[in-house]
């Protein structure tokens, strides 16, 4: 319930920081509202990125959707990106429209949704097979890196990430310069291949973000501290059962061993303060048709995740014992009740002298 209403939250103080988010999805659900509220809106976003598992059931007419679509559908490889207005311009593929934006009050203004992109890709590691390794992107070698990982990883793959170095280029180097040209272009055209291939799922999430400078010059010192309102409480990352929090990703490396070799630090936040926790990765072992695929749990990804098996292993004892007591009550039914006369009338009766 935590982790439900989390995403909740961050989408609620996404639009109300930004404004208006627009959400482009690809293929476009059917027949969906152009405008949702951040509960409506999170149950879309949710069940397109394939992480509807983590939503509480909503009623699919308010999302304007048709249930029958969903069913019989295997899992898609997902990208999901976030993007400031401005560089969007940039990126988009031109038959992109918006899907739907989030009907909320305009508020002060953030400057991401590192947030959001960090609750799904915790979701993700718990639902796909594959993640990519990083969330911050936007040079010409990481579309390079994106698309290889696509192309050799295990599927259903799952990538998120926002372009914050395509953003540092612009404000560096400026929009015309060639750098950011060739990344935004080489980044259109594989965002168009994406779109066009019917295996993946792709969303983009974009928001204005005003510069720091005239944020700061509307501001006193003590609204900088807190751009969010104060209604707003504090987003936090469903890592409750997690007890460690390192400061900085290096922190994170050092002090679990590279995750144990069996994953990767991603930021997080917790408490209300942002830090990196480990997000673990199956493992492989074996050959051919002898492959074993091993889930890892823990602050370290230092033990064996066997809620899985445990869950399947409890549900079959279950179902057998169901059926062997109905079973049993079956057979002491039928033993009260007479047999038929067809029966009796074969019965070999004891001759009486």
């Amino acid at each position: 319930m935590l982790a439900r209403t989390t995403l909740c939250l961050l989408l609620a103080a996404a639009a109300q920081a930004a404004q208006a988010v627009n959400v482009y999805l690809s293929p476009v659900p059917y027949a969906l509202h152009s405008s949702l509220s951040p509960e409506d809106a999170s149950a879309a976003l949710s069940r397109h990125l394939g992480l509807e598992v983590f939503e509480p059931l909503r009623d699919a007419s308010n999302l304007g959707q048709d249930e029958d679509l969903f069913v019989g559908k295997g899992p898609k490889n997902v990208l999901l990106l976030t993007v400031e207005e401005v560089d969007a311009k940039a990126v988009l593929p031109s038959f992109l429209q918006p899907a739907f934006t989030l009907e909320t009050p305009p508020s002060t203004p953030i400057f991401s949704l590192h947030s959001v992109i960090s609750s799904y890709l915790h979701r993700a590691s718990h639902s796909f097979a594959s993640l990519f390794p990083s969330t911050q992107f936007g040079e010409f070698n990481d579309v390079e890196e994106l698309h290889s990982f696509f192309s050799y990883s295990e599927e259903p793959s799952f990538a998120a990430i926002e372009l914050s170095k395509l953003h540092e280029i612009r404000k560096g180097l400026g929009a015309s310069s060639d750098e950011y040209v060739e990344v935004a272009t080489k980044l259109r055209e594989f965002l168009e291949q994406l779109a066009e291939d019917d295996r993946y799922n792709l969303a983009i999430l974009t928001y204005a973000s005003p510069s720091s400078t005239s944020l700061y010059r509307r501001q006193d010192p003590q609204q900088t501290q807190q751009p969010l309102p104060s209604t707003v409480p504090p987003p936090q990352e469903p890592i409750g059962a997690i007890s460690t929090c390192f400061k900085t990703e290096d922190d994170c490396n050092n002090g679990t061993t590279s995750c144990s070799g069996r994953g990767q630090c991603v930021g997080a936040t917790k408490a209300g303060r942002t830090c990196f926790v480990c997000t673990c990765t199956p493992t492989k072992t074996g050959e051919g048709t002898k492959v074993k695929t091993e889930y890892w749990a823990g602050e370290s990804c230092e033990r064996k995740d066997v809620s899985g098996p445990f869950v399947l292993l409890t549900g079959t004892v279950i179902v057998i014992l169901l059926l062997i007591a109905g079973s049993i009550s079956l057979l002491y039914t039928v033993g009260d009740q007479p047999l038929p006369s067809t029966l009796l009338a074969t019965a070999v009766h004891s001759k009486s002298d």
